[in-house]
C-alpha cells in the first residue's frame, strides 16, 4: 500500500480523504484550518504541520483546497509541496482553480522532477462520501496511469482530457453551465410563485418535464423543503463564475448568461446567504421580486 499525503480536509476533502485510508493506505493530512483535521485524525490519519513535511513523507500528494491563492501557497510556496517533492512522486490537485495558476504550480513541481496531475471533480459532498464523483484529469499520462487506482477510490466516472490544463477548463465549463441553469430554475420558480401555482406541485412538474436536467432533479427535495444545506456554497459558485468570466475575457468570448448569473451569486453575499447551497440563489431572486 502507498503513503498518501492529503492537503485540505474541508467540506469535500473531509469526505474524500478517509476513503483513501479505508482502502488500506497510510494517510497523513494538513490544513490551514487545523480544526478541519480533527475528524480524519480521529479515524487514524497522521497530522503534519506543512505541505512540505507532508510531501517528504508521501508517495503521492493530494490537495482539495478552496482557491488559486491556496494552491499557489501549498504547491509552490516556501513550505509548499515543491519544497520537498522529488523524482518519482506525483502531486494530484483536485481543486477548482484557474488554469494560469495551475500552470505555475506545474512548472514548480516539474522543476523538482515530479509530476503534477490536475484532477478536477464534479459532484457534491454526498458523491464524495460515497466515492461516486466524476473525475476529469489532465497532465502527464504515465503519471495519471500510476495514480489511477487511487482515483478509482474517489470516483466512479473518469475522463483523461490531455497533457496540460484541459481539466481546469472542463471544470469551469461544467460549473458555468450549472450556475446558469440553477439561476434559470430560480427565475422560473419565482414566476410560478407570483402567479400562485402550488410550490410542491410546480417543482414536481418541472422535474418531470423535458426542461429538467440532472441537477434540477437532484435538487428536487431540497427545493420542495426549502432546505439549502450547503452541498456547494453560493460563494464557491460565485468564485467559479468569476473563473469562467476570466477565461472568456482571455479568449475574447461573449458569455452574457454567465455574466448575468455571476451577479446573482455575488448578491448572495450582499444578502448574507453565501454560505448556503448555491441553489439558495432562489432567495435572491425572490427578494428582487418582492416575494
Amino acid at each position: 500500500m502507498s503513503k498518501i499525503g492529503w492537503i485540505g480536509v474541508g467540506l469535500m476533502g473531509s469526505r474524500m480523504a478517509p476513503r483513501i485510508m479505508e482502502a488500506g493506505h497510510e494517510l497523513c493530512v494538513c490544513d490551514a484550518v487545523r480544526a478541519n483535521c480533527d475528524g480524519v485524525v480521529a479515524k487514524g490519519a497522521v497530522l503534519l504541520d506543512s505541505p512540505a513535511e507532508l510531501a517528504a513523507r508521501s508517495d503521492y500528494v493530494f490537495s482539495m483546497i478552496p482557491n488559486a491563492a491556496a494552491l499557489l501557497d501549498v504547491g509552490a510556496g516556501e513550505k509548499g509541496v515543491a519544497a520537498a517533492i522529488g523524482p518519482g512522486q506525483v502531486f494530484v490537485d483536485m481543486s477548482t482553480v484557474d488554469p494560469f495558476s495551475s500552470a505555475e504550480v506545474n512548472a514548480a513541481i516539474e522543476r523538482r522532477g515530479a509530476k503534477f496531475i490536475r484532477c478536477t471533480v464534479s459532484g457534491s459532498v454526498d458523491y464524495a462520501l460515497s466515492g461516486q464523483l466524476t473525475i476529469m484529469a489532465s497532465g502527464d499520462r504515465q503519471a495519471y496511469d500510476r495514480v489511477f487506482p487511487l482515483l478509482e477510490i474517489l470516483g466512479n466516472r473518469h475522463y483523461y482530457l490531455g497533457p496540460g490544463e484541459e481539466s481546469r477548463y472542463m471544470k469551469i465549463i461544467v460549473n458555468m453551465l450549472l450556475g446558469t441553469s440553477i439561476q434559470a430554475m430560480a427565475e422560473s420558480l419565482v414566476m410560478g410563485e407570483a402567479v400562485g401555482i402550488d410550490w410542491n406541485q410546480m417543482i414536481e412538474v418541472i422535474c418531470d418535464s423535458t426542461a429538467a436536467n440532472h441537477m434540477m432533479i437532484a435538487k428536487k427535495g431540497a427545493y420542495q423543503g426549502r432546505d439549502f444545506k450547503p452541498m456547494f456554497t453560493g460563494m464557491n459558485m460565485e468564485k467559479d463564475m468569476n473563473l469562467a468570466l476570466d477565461v472568456a475575457k482571455e479568449r475574447h468570448l461573449s458569455v452574457p448568461l454567465a455574466a448575468m448569473a455571476r451577479q446573482m451569486y455575488a448578491a448572495m453575499t450582499s444578502q448574507g446567504v453565501e454560505k448556503q447551497d448555491y441553489s439558495a440563489v432562489l432567495l435572491v431572486n425572490e427578494s428582487l421580486n418582492g416575494i
